[in-house]
């Protein structure tokens, strides 16, 4: 009895249209083009800020580098 019903091309009557939800659009370049942009600029400063701490390290003279293990100062 199934093996005798004929199966129809659709499953039902919706039909699906093409949609453009593949791309993100010019909106999602610009977020992330924006978002790099950000992330570049949070790279530098955090670079120019850790350089001035170490420059400043070095003039207080507690520089890890310079302080051999056994005369390294202790914090309190």
């Amino acid at each position: 009895m199934f093996f005798a019903v004929t199966p129809s091309p659709y499953p039902s009557d919706i039909t699906v249209t093409q949609s453009t939800g593949g791309s993100p659009g010019f909106l999602g370049f610009v977020f992330t083009f924006l978002l790099a942009v950000a992330a570049v600029l949070l790279f530098l400063s955090l670079t120019k800020q850790l350089r001035r701490v170490d420059r400043r390290a070095k003039q207080l003279g507690l520089d890890d580098e310079a302080a051999p293990d056994d005369e390294r100062p202790t914090s309190p």
